[in-house]
């Protein structure tokens, strides 16, 4: 195990696990913000329904499932660099009936008598790849697991329980003396329980094999004026935004025990060309989404299917921020018939240390 005197560097999308400084005020933030957000069930095609999980949901019949490829483009580090060489990433959104009072929660967050429906998030991630400092290598795989369950939009997604099974080898510093200062080591769980109005988080974290950080159980107080989230549910959170002006939330990070502050900036909508080389394979995941009826979409004058996205930069609040990074969602034209469900459509993920890019590409979302 490597130890690093930093907070470790995870990726954000991928592993569910933020990269935390300290936090400041929101120093350059700039536009129209917002501080508790009005979330909405986008994954729907009627996105307005006032309490998405006790009338329509679909997603209490069905799971939804996409699938990404996972490319890497080099940066311009010069002292080292890193090389990700083969990729998948899988989510998976479904529903179920949450009992308050099951045996697994601890005993000060149960709540007799209590049962809620919540959504579920499931992601999974294997990244194979190796650091080189100078004529030496280290090689690597990543496997990364994520559950997270979070009540209804309508409750503002708020944050019920998580998990992240993280096996991860990420980049340490700038300019790395060695190989083996040039990344850092994690093996290792981390499960969450909130209390039922989430403002009480409950972290068990558990080592495994040469992870020499201590085992144990920690409680905090998540209690903010934003709205709050946990970081393994980050993906459908921004799902359900209004895709506009700048937004302002905080995420229960189980690595750090603590709440970060984060801003979704969001950008302009954008048709996605069908005949754009570059966007192949997602064109074809949303036709063949389309095709099964569960993606419903306009066309253009030719007759040839169109899709549009919006895209949301996501940072950190801190004079430390770090870099920043860029998801692409289906657009919401019209709340009342959101045709295009706001599918998660591609993510630009920047790796810290001027080290490269990672780039997520839908190849698959249908509902089984």
């Amino acid at each position: 195990m490597k130890k690093s005197a930093k907070i470790i560097a995870l990726t954000v999308f991928a592993a569910g696990a933020f990269t935390l400084s300290a936090c400041g005020g929101c120093s350059g933030c700039g536009g129209t913000t917002t501080y508790k957000i009005t979330t909405a069930p986008n994954w729907q095609i009627r996105g307005s329904s006032a309490d998405d999980l006790e009338t329509s949901s679909v997603l209490f019949e069905a799971k939804e499932t996409a699938v990404y490829t996972v490319d890497f483009s080099k940066g311009a580090n010069t002292n080292y660099s890193l090389e990700y060489t083969q990729g998948q990433y899988t989510t998976t959104f479904y529903a179920i009936q949450y009992n308050w009072n099951d045996s697994s929660i601890p005993q000060e967050l149960k709540a007799e008598g209590e049962t809620d429906p919540v959504y579920v998030y499931e992601t999974s991630l294997t990244l194979t790849g190796k650091f080189v400092v100078g004529s030496d290598e280290h090689e690597f795989t990543n496997v990364i697991e994520t559950v997270s369950y979070f009540r209804s939009a309508a409750n503002n997604l708020l944050p019920v329980y998580s998990m992240q099974d993280i096996q991860c080898t990420s980049p340490n510093s700038l300019q790395p003396a060695s190989i083996e200062t040039a990344y850092v080591e994690m093996d290792r769980v981390y499960e969450t329980y909130y209390s039922r109005d989430g403002g009480t988080a409950v972290t068990t974290v558990t080592a495994r094999g040469n992870d020499d950080i201590q085992s144990g159980t920690t409680t905090a107080g998540t209690g903010t004026e934003y709205t709050l989230f946990d970081s393994s549910s980050l993906g459908v959170a921004l799902r359900s935004m209004s895709q506009s002006s700048t937004q302002l939330f905080d995420v229960f990070v189980p690595v750090n025990g603590a709440n970060a502050r984060y801003q979704a900036a969001w950008g302009s909508s954008a048709t996605v060309a069908s005949d754009n080389d570059a966007y192949t394979g997602i064109i074809a995941a949303m036709n063949s989404a389309a095709e099964d009826g569960y993606i419903l979409n306009g066309r253009d004058e030719e007759g040839a299917r169109q899709f549009s996205w919006t895209p949301v930069t996501v940072s950190l609040v801190s004079s430390m921020a770090g870099p920043s990074n860029t998801y692409y969602y289906a657009s919401v034209t019209n709340a009342d018939l959101n045709t295009q469900r706001a599918v998660l459509m591609r993510v630009e993920e920047v790796v810290p240390f001027n080290l490269g890019t990672i780039v997520y590409n839908l190849q698959s979302v249908e509902l089984n």
